[in-house]
């Protein structure tokens, strides 16, 4: 039986991913609550890899963490390739020549992709022919900002070039290649820089191509990054029959009334018919989950200890008229730019990781649920999420002079029980 190692190319900056990436390296960024690294180690271990190797640089320690942990969990263990400076892709396995020792073939991962390729099928393929390089490649929407290869009848790859002004075709390197050992310790002794650009016109006719049709996005940059995040929630709608719905619901300006740095509890104050929409809400079979930025508790403004007091009473105040909320999520990240559409911490709003935690941790169904907020970055937290609707109320900041994109379905009412009798209705 053939023995299987892998390579995950995973040191890059994520320059076009800031400032997420500022806080998170760019192969651990969230894709529905998950690190992207967990969907490849999925992918590779479904092949018997036991052993792979991972290259980091930015914000390396938080890699380590991960690798730690996987590791902990016996079965495929991961090894780090620290690079002080960047390396490149085959600069990478030139520092790693010896790697390869034991393997007959090498799977090559670039780790900035989202994918559902079947990397068993592709494994498959590569055994089929006599090549000793197989290199996954896709149907490229914008094929002038890929690796483009031509492929003859039989699959072999008889043409490649970076970032064509004239396109030959859609098929698009992927970075995903399977790699015979005895050319993964010829690119080491080659010594080069790039895959891309360096070693594979080097392998014309030497490699075959094989097609994926399924999903397969790059994650670079920002926009990408969002949709895959939506992609994701949307592939595995399935998963959620039977799981609740629920309404998520900023706090100030929303569901009580606007207070500069809320601080204590007696500057709690209900929204006009406020808890009578969460008794509605309830009942049609909605859970009911505050979703809250919190950056005083960052910032030395409370404590943590002063925002559950502050929640208390507010839990009092609704359970006054028989209601109740059925979740508390809240992140206390201090933001470093003025911009609310950018996503700089995954939790804070609009990032989606608070309603991704709460999906998790009470059985939601994000297809199904609602958000409801008085800022664009309410709105952007619930889209980011894949909500079904996303209100936007008046009784706080509104969306203070942003543009929304047109592609986001949005309403406006005037306050929490309009949008109440919108869900309902």
């Amino acid at each position: 039986m053939n023995s299987v190692k892998a390579v995950l190319l995973a040191a890059g900056l994520g320059t076009r991913l800031r400032p997420l990436t500022n806080q998170v390296t760019k192969c651990l960024v969230p894709i529905a609550g998950r690190p992207l690294l967990d969907y490849w180690i999925e992918r590779i271990a479904t092949v018997g890899v036991n052993e792979a190797l991972i290259n980091t640089h930015h914000l390396a320690e938080q890699v380590r963490e991960y690798i730690e942990a996987i590791n902990a969990q016996g079965g495929l263990q991961l090894l780090e390739s620290y690079e002080p400076k960047l390396l490149g892709s085959a600069g990478t396995i030139a520092a790693n020549p010896n790697f390869a020792d034991g393997a007959d073939e090498i799977i090559i991962i670039y780790a900035d992709n989202f994918s559902d390729v079947n990397v068993r099928d592709m494994l498959a393929f590569h055994r089929q022919h006599d090549n000793p390089i197989t290199m996954l490649l896709f149907h490229a929407p914008n094929p002038q900002a890929c690796g483009i290869a031509e492929l003859d009848a039989e699959g072999r790859i008889t043409g490649f070039e970076e970032k064509p002004q004239q396109p030959v075709s859609d098929l698009a390197n992927a970075g995903v290649y399977i790699f015979d050992a005895q050319v993964y310790k010829q690119i080491a002794e080659m010594n080069l820089f790039d895959l891309g650009y360096d070693i594979l016109p080097q392998f014309i006719s030497k490699m075959h191509g094989w097609v994926w049709e399924g999903y397969h996005r790059d994650i670079g940059t920002y926009e990408t990054y969002l949709q895959a995040q939506r992609d994701a929630v949307e592939h595995n709608k399935r998963a959620f029959s039977g799981y609740q719905p629920a309404i998520f619901l900023d706090r100030d300006g929303t569901l009580i009334e606007q207070v500069h740095y809320l601080s204590r509890p007696d500057q709690v104050k209900l929204v006009p018919g406020g808890a009578e929409a969460i008794k509605k809400l309830r009942k049609a079979g909605f859970a009911c989950i505050l979703i809250t930025n919190q950056s005083p508790i960052g910032q030395g403004i409370i404590t943590e200890n002063d925002l559950k007091e502050i929640h208390q009473l507010l839990s009092e105040q609704l359970a006054q008229h028989d209601t109740k909320l059925d979740g508390f999520y809240h992140c206390p990240a201090v933001p470093q730019i003025k911009d609310r559409t950018l996503i700089e911490h995954y939790d804070r709003k609009p990032g989606p990781g608070m309603l991704f935690k709460a999906a998790a941790d009470m059985n939601i169904d994000l297809t199904r649920s609602w958000m409801i907020g008085d800022m664009i970055s309410d709105i952007l937290a619930g889209y980011h999420a894949h909500c079904e609707g996303l209100i936007l109320v008046e009784t706080g900041k509104g969306l203070e002079n942003y543009e929304i994109a047109p592609q986001i379905p949005i309403h406006k009412v005037a306050d929490l029980p309009a949008a109440t009798n919108l869900i309902l209705n």
